[in-house]
Parts: structure tokens; sequence; C-alpha cells
């Protein structure tokens, strides 16, 4: 098998025994650049459970699989973690967070359903924005008022075990923009997010 990223053999690594037993999409060299994320986040007193730092080889991957438009990456981003994240999650739906229409329709495919989709969990997306803002290169300031651009669509039905996942979290806005739209009295809520900075 080749690596997804480099191309190399993926039992070609500097630690080929490893890479031997493994069926990841990519190779040791390539996973290693991956740093885990080490700080901890909450959002309005519910902690977010963050795999990468974003800064690390998994912010260029992430832009080759949204902005270039390479949807044949889709599993490499949650592959180590799999196993645990059905382990720790089981029960939950997971609520996608909303992507401008427009960056859909560029892409040809919404990057956030095809990522979560290795999990084989019930997903849902019942969020929309009320206006198109891209947060992408946005300052600080102009990405906090996503957290007022979040809503529910319109006949959306909550389960009462809930994930919201993300690819990345920066300043928070978007998933506390879903979090205002949910219940917290009736709903059990979970936060899961790829990357962080």
């Amino acid at each position: 098998m080749k690596c997804m990223l480099c191309g190399k053999r993926t039992g070609s690594s500097s630690m080929p025994l490893i890479s031997m037993f493994s069926d990841d999409p990519l190779c040791y060299d390539c996973r290693k650049l991956w740093k885990p994320y080490r700080g901890s986040r909450d959002i309005e007193g519910i902690p977010v459970d963050i795999l990468y730092d974003y800064r690390s080889g998994y912010s260029s991957a992430l832009i080759q699989y949204k902005e270039c438009g390479d949807e044949a990456l889709k599993d490499i981003f949650l592959y180590p973690y799999i196993s645990r994240i059905r382990w720790k999650y089981r029960g939950c739906t997971l609520l996608l967070m909303p992507s401008a229409s427009e960056k859909v329709r560029q892409r040809g495919f919404d990057h956030l359903a095809e990522m979560f989709a290795c999990l084989n969990m019930p997903m849902m997306s019942p969020f929309e924005k009320r206006r198109e803002i891209d947060q992408k290169g946005g300052t600080r300031s102009s990405r906090s008022v996503m957290s007022d651009n979040i809503m529910l669509k319109e006949g959306a039905e909550l389960p009462r075990k809930i994930l919201l996942v993300d690819d990345v979290i920066t300043t928070g806005s978007t998933l506390r923009g879903a979090l205002h739209c949910i219940d917290k009295q009736r709903h059990r809520i979970r936060i899961l997010c790829a990357g962080g900075v």
C-alpha cells in the first residue's frame, strides 16, 4: 500500500516493523509529523476533545483535502483514533458543523461528512448559517460573529446524545453558535475536533 501523502510504500518507512502491521493510509514518517494536541479547551463548560495540533503536519493535509478538493484523503484524518472515538462516544449522533454552501459546491463534496464517515456512527447536518461568512483568513473578532450566525434548520429534531464535530477549532465561535441552538437540559452534549490551535 502507498502512503496517501508522500506516495512511499507504507512498509518502507524508517520504522518498517510498525508500518508492516498497520493499515494506516499514511506511512510512519508522514504520520509522525501530525503532533497530538497537548492543551485543553472547553466551550461553555463542555470539554473539547482535540486530536491533533493544527500547526503540525495536520494543517497541510487538511488544506490539501479541503482547499484543493483532494477527496481521496478523507480517511487519513481519524484513522489512528477510530476505535477510541467509537468506544468513547458510543450511542452519540454526530452533528456536523455547517460549511458555506458555496464552498461545498466548489469542492463537490461535504468534507466533514466524508471525514467522519469512517466512524460508522449516526450523523446529521442540522445546522445552517444565517449568512455566508468565510472564516478562513478572517480576524479573531470577525470570526467571533460566527456564534450568532448558526441556527437549526427548520424542523430539525436532535437526538438525546450529541457529539458536535468539526475539522478544526480556532476561536470556537462556530461550535459556540451550535451550542446556543441546543437545549442543554434535554441533551447530553460532547465536542470533538480533529485539529486545534
